[in-house]
Order: structure tokens, then sequence, then C-alpha cells
């Protein structure tokens, strides 16, 4: 017994003839007694009278339809989602992502998104870059988002794929009665001394600055610390020091009144889209990620805007805040 059968007999039970359901399905009349007669046999059962040159229901084909009905209201359910998932009317989307991204970029494309999509529902975890990873791996999310590893130019960890999300340098924020605030462009030189609210040592970010700093025997006096480049602004803006920022939390509140300062040699910060290997994105996820870039490319584009070649900087820039 298969679903063609079954559907071939609802068929002939709704039109009443061979000819009718013929017509529903968009078959031959042949192939829809073909499907009865191995239903039939497939049974063991007469769910038909021909004796009279008409197909008349048995007793047993009349209480075969009423269970047959109430699998296909399942059948016909289930093609309507089908249909929903493909029109992106109905879903869930689930994303692990760092706070960098967390707190107001995801958040604005989540908003964006909703309104093209009201039905899906989307959950975001706000995790550390290991923890995406470790989530990304055990297959509980849709995708997410974390640092590149800054020691390798590609991710390799089991059950992961990785696409490079992002590739944009760095820049200093300070505020602007900062003695620096009116410099073009800023080298680790100008950095020597000066008060640092910096990244906390558990991220990509601060390992590569310390190995930059240290590798030029340059001292900065770190002042303050965090995981989440949004509270470094804030600190920044409360006239603790000066720091590095990153062009998704310049666009942000916290970073709203600061001056932006291209720095080199370019300290680059690098994002990737995790998902698992054995769990290929949904199309509610696809179309979802492609938000993300759009809304990405704007954001990468006016902070390129911002950049001018420079020798030994590698850019310069305007003073006003980022917007």
């Amino acid at each position: 017994m298969n679903i063609r059968q079954l559907e071939a007999y609802r068929a002939v039970m709704i039109a009443g003839s061979v000819v009718g359901a013929a017509e529903l399905l968009e078959m031959s009349q042949p192939a829809v007694t073909r499907l009865l007669q191995g239903l039939e046999r497939d049974l063991n059962l007469a769910l038909f009278d021909r004796r009279s040159g008409r197909l008349v229901p048995t007793q047993e084909g009349i209480l075969l339809y009423e269970e047959v009905e109430k699998a296909f209201v399942s059948v016909d359910r289930i093609r309507e989602i089908a249909r929903d998932l493909k029109s992106l009317d109905v879903g869930t989307l689930s994303i692990a992502s760092l706070p960098l991204l967390a707190l107001d970029f995801i958040p604005e494309a989540v908003a964006e998104f909703s309104k093209m999509h009201p039905t899906v529902k989307v959950t975001i975890h706000v995790q550390m870059s290991s923890k995406v990873e470790e989530w990304a791996a055990a297959q509980l999310i849709d995708f997410g988002i974390a640092d590149f590893p800054f020691e390798t130019s590609t991710f390799e960890r089991p059950g992961i794929q990785a696409d490079e999300f992002c590739s944009t340098p760095y820049m200093v924020a300070l505020r602007a009665d900062h003695p620096l605030a009116t410099r073009s462009a800023l080298t680790l030189d100008d950095l020597k001394g000066e008060r640092f609210v910096d990244l906390a040592s558990t991220t990509v970010g601060r390992h590569i600055m310390d190995q930059l700093f240290l590798s030029r025997r340059v001292q900065r006096k770190v002042v303050a610390e965090t995981n989440i480049v949004a509270l470094n602004a804030k600190l920044i803006a409360a006239g603790m020091g000066l720091g590095f920022i990153d062009p998704f939390t310049a666009q942000g509140a916290a970073a709203r009144d600061l001056v932006l300062i291209p720095f080199g040699p370019a300290i680059p910060m690098r994002l990737a889209v995790l998902h698992p290997v054995h769990r290929p994105l949904t199309l509610v996820a696809r179309e979802f990620i492609a938000l993300l870039k759009q809304r990405r490319n704007a954001i990468v584009a006016r902070w390129t805007a911002r950049q001018v070649t420079s020798p030994d900087v590698g850019s310069g820039g305007s003073l006003v805040p980022f917007r």
C-alpha cells in the first residue's frame, strides 16, 4: 500500500467514478484503475462492488474511507506547511552570536526580517566565540557568528563549516577632547603610555593586538578591559582612555559621540558564519544570512569610505562620529 493508491481511492470516493477521479488527479483512467486494484490486492479487501457495472463502495470500503480521510487531513496539513516553508511564511531560526553583533546588528536585522516574515520565530543566543563553535558542532543552532581563528587562514573543526563573514580593520576610538583626536591617522608609537580600554584577554582581537604591540616593544597602559566592545565604547566615552573599535559597534549608541581614527599597521577583525556540516541550512536560515550580508555590506562600505591610503597606516579619515 502506498500514498498514490490511497489518493486514487479517495478521489474515486469523492468523485463517485473512475472518470471523475482521473480528472481530479490529472491521470488516465487506466492508471486510476490499476492503483485501485493494487490497493485492494495489498489490503486483501474488496473496496467496491463492480457487479452492477458501476463502482459501488462496499461496507468495508466505506469504513476504510473514513480512516483515509482522517489520514489525509494530516497529509494536506503537511503539504500546506511545505508550501509555507517554501515561501518562508512559517518556521524557526536559532542563532548564536558573539556579543559584538548580538547587541545591535543582529536584533536590527531580525526586526527587518520579521516584517517580511512575521510568523518565523527567531531565537538569539548571545555567547562567546568558543561556545558558538561548540553549539554549531553539536547541531544545537541553525548557524552562529564567531571570531575567525587568528592563528590560521582557514577554519578547521570537525562537524563545522565556516564561511568568512567579515574582515575589516579596527580603528582607534577616543573622545573629541583627547589630545590625539585631531590626528588623521595613528600608529603604534602614538599610543605609547596612553591609557587603554582593552578587549578581554579571552578574545581573538586582544591576542592579535598583544602580538603586534609586543613585536614593536610598545607598552600600553591598560586601565580597563571587557569582552564586549560596546562596553569599551562606553568606558572610552566616559573618559577612561582610548581603545580599538569595530564598524558594527561604531554604529551603535555606545560609540555615538566618539572620534574614530584609522590605525596602522592594520589590526583585522575577522568573523565567520559557522553552521553544522550534517545539518544543512534551511531556506529560512539562508534567507536571513543573505539579509545579514546585505546589511554588513552597507556598514563595511561606510567604514571603508572613511579610509584613504597613508604610508605606514594604510588609512586615514575624517573625525566625525560614525553613523
